[in-house]
């Protein structure tokens, strides 16, 4: 009798001796790999100063990563950069434009750990990075807001929480220069690629006499907001021109593509894109603002349900 219970037992544990064999076979083949896979390390050491984390990685050698620390990147060269040339697009299909655009303002390329919603949860509020670098520093930070449209709870929430220096500028709101409480100044005037009258007859200057005339041409704007309804890519593509865009350490903007949908606009914004990235600016959060009709269309290149309005928020990353 003992025998035959000793042999059962070993024919039930022969049936499991493969599953084990496979259990054991396949865990050392795993610790195997992750010890002998490449290391993949931080597209930027500055990433690893601020500990944040980028979504865009790359493979490189050690030799490669220690040039790299003696010279900053600047441009990450043609074949890693989100947009490709003027010529590149030109050549590019109509759906392929739209696609583009879309894509590169739904994704992000940087992580932000830690952000707060400043102002109204839904229209009229904003996000800002506060992780390393990039958190407001208390009673010492500049906020520039361009487009208010009678809604202050942004520019308050940042005044009366960190008490920054808050700059709101408007020239649609019918109102004359004053001081909002003790801290948010409000300017009637609107941001553009002029300085002087705009279509609409309202008061215009670029984003360099303005830092001028508040005496921030040489100090760091903390938190750059922009929704001032298409005029953006006019004044980004000054700013370019001019440097502005120096000492800027986080920018938000609502993008907007009003009119008819044509190729040309798309190669046109996508250059300013491209620009933005070129001057250091990456994308840690964006929002599709769906919420007015005006904003909703169904796109005539690729057919696909598309936004007019972006919401899309940088850092300045290098």
């Amino acid at each position: 009798m003992p025998r035959t219970v000793e042999g059962h037992s070993r024919m039930k544990f022969a049936r499991y001796v493969p599953v084990l064999t496979a259990f054991v076979v396949s865990a050392l083949l795993l610790y195997i790999a992750s010890r002998t896979r490449p290391r993949q390390p931080m597209f930027l050491d500055l990433q690893e100063r601020v500990g944040l984390k980028s979504n865009t990685q790359v493979w490189e050698t050690k030799e490669k990563r220690s040039e790299q620390k003696s010279a900053p990147l600047k441009g990450e060269g043609e074949a890693a950069h989100p947009i490709p040339m003027e010529e590149t697009l030109q050549s590019m299909t109509n759906k392929q434009l739209s696609t583009l655009y879309n894509d590169y303002m739904t994704n992000i390329q940087v992580l932000c750990r830690d952000k707060i919603r400043m102002g109204n949860i839904h229209g009229g509020g904003w996000d800002i990075c506060v992780q390393g670098r990039y958190k407001l520093e208390k009673d010492n930070c500049i906020v520039y807001s361009f487009g208010i449209d009678n809604d202050f709870s942004f520019d308050d929430d940042v005044a009366d929480t960190y008490g920054c220096e808050v700059h709101a500028f408007d020239p649609s709101m019918n109102k004359e220069d004053h001081l909002r409480g003790k801290l948010v100044n409000f300017h009637n005037l609107g941001l553009a690629d002029i300085n002087g009258n705009g279509k609409r007859n309202w008061p215009m200057k670029t984003l360099t006499a303005i830092r001028q005339d508040n005496g921030h041409a040489e100090k760091d704007i903390d938190y750059v907001k922009i929704d001032i309804e298409d005029s953006e890519w006019g004044a980004l593509r000054y700013a370019f021109s001019t440097g502005s865009l120096k000492g800027v350490k986080q920018l938000s903007l609502e993008f907007h593509v009003f009119g008819k949908e044509q190729r040309s606009r798309y190669i046109s914004r996508l250059n300013v894109l491209r620009g933005l990235y070129d001057e250091g600016f990456r994308i840690f959060w964006t929002h599709n603002n769906v919420v007015y009709p005006a904003c909703r269309f169904q796109s005539v290149f690729d057919g696909r349900q598309r936004t007019r309005c972006h919401e899309v928020y940088f850092l300045k990353w290098v």
